[in-house]
């Protein structure tokens, strides 16, 4: 069943096809790639397995939408859905966001054997956080070596998938696409810091993501708690949702920073907080390749404080920001503690964070790629 935003009998060139539309980042990216594509009047569909579908709302007024409705583990009515909808709309390109989505693309090839489908599969997570998602690898791998081209969000990633599971079986097999932000959007100048009922400490420390283990947003509540300890006054902000709340809740107040530590729940918005935040940081132990959040806050000024995971030394090349290893609380309290002391140092690292991305991240430079390395399409004029 195709939503609100089917236009009978238009013919679609490209397909997007997400898990869901929940507000997340890979989700968000491709909501904007449609957009964009839909924009230079590309044919675009944008399909989704099921709920929920957030970001719906988003869409740009000729982009063909369409719930899939998956139900259990596997759903052949969705398949056939999807399969009828690449006839129906005449899709030559269908791009996979994630690897379930990439069972169904693969899988709806095979039904649309009559038609020439390109399946592109873009690959989001560097290293798995649960024992079950390494072995659902077993499976994924040969999904993966049937797609035509497979997207990789830094080279770092590109390597070790390419190496653990045999995916560079031809020279144009895979390639490597960075996420981009739109500069015009997150850019500090413009935007109002939200205002909190109290305001936690006096330089104010942040983090964006959905609240699952491998964000390991922990790490920043205990690092918060530490900072106090040696005698400085920080509070936090941490912007998401998710399964990890209660959990978070119990550590803040067991480490008594409940009056510092703020938890803010989900955001379609997330800039008055970016700009609310003094050091943005990424505390996250697995998944992570290479950060939508961190680009947005980079684009806003923030200087950024990472885990070292994924694409992350990639990302900071060319500055904006410092690493520490994943999970080690000592180290990253000890790089925030000259820059909660030295608001110049901010200032200076921050500037480097925006300049870095409008030179070598911006939004425009991902479409641009996007639409000749994995469309094939020459620049718009």
């Amino acid at each position: 069943m195709v939503g609100a935003h089917d236009l009978p009998g238009r013919n679609n060139g490209v397909m997007f096809l997400v898990s869901s539309l929940t507000v997340g980042g890979s989700e968000r990216k491709t909501v904007r790639l449609a957009n964009a594509l839909a924009a230079e009047r590309q044919h675009v569909t944008l399909a989704y397995l099921n709920p929920p579908e957030s970001l719906l709302s988003q869409l740009h007024p000729t982009v063909v939408s369409l719930n899939l409705h998956r139900r259990g583990k596997f759903s052949v009515a969705a398949l056939r859905r999807l399969a009828a909808t690449i006839s129906k709309r005449d899709v030559t390109t269908l791009v996979a966001v994630n690897l379930y989505p990439a069972l169904y693309a693969v899988l709806a090839r095979v039904l649309c054997k009559e038609r020439q489908l390109r399946v592109v599969v873009s690959v989001n997570t560097t290293e798995f956080a649960t024992l079950k998602e390494k072995l659902q690898m077993l499976l994924y791998r040969h999904i993966l070596r049937r797609a035509d081209l497979v997207i990789f969000g830094a080279e770092r990633q590109r390597r070790l998938w390419c190496a653990r599971y045999r995916l560079d079986h031809t020279p144009d097999s895979t390639l490597v696409l960075y996420n981009g932000v739109d500069t015009a959007v997150f850019s500090r100048a413009g935007v109002v810091p939200a205002v909190l009922a109290e305001p936690g400490g006096a330089v104010m420390l942040g983090t964006v993501g959905a609240l699952r283990a491998e964000k390991a947003q922990v790490d920043l509540v205990r690092a918060v708690h530490q900072l106090v300890a040696r005698g400085m006054d920080v509070g936090a902000i941490i912007v998401g949702e998710g399964p990890r709340r209660s959990e978070l809740e119990q550590e803040i107040r067991r480490l008594g920073v409940s009056q510092r530590v703020r938890l803010l729940g989900e955001a379609q918005d997330v800039r008055p907080y970016l700009a609310l935040m003094d050091v943005f940081v990424l505390p996250s132990v697995a998944v992570e390749t290479f950060s939508n959040a961190v680009l947005e806050a980079m684009a806003m000024s923030c200087p950024v404080l990472v885990a070292r995971v994924g694409g992350m030394d990639e990302m900071l090349q060319f500055g904006g920001g410092r690493m520490y290893p994943p999970g080690d609380v000592n180290s990253l309290c000890d790089l925030l503690v000259p820059l909660v002391a030295n608001a110049q140092a901010r200032r200076e690292l921050g500037e480097q964070a925006c300049q870095a991305v409008k030179r070598h991240f911006s939004f425009d430079r991902m479409l641009s790629d996007f639409r000749t390395r994995i469309l094939g399409a020459g620049e718009v004029s």
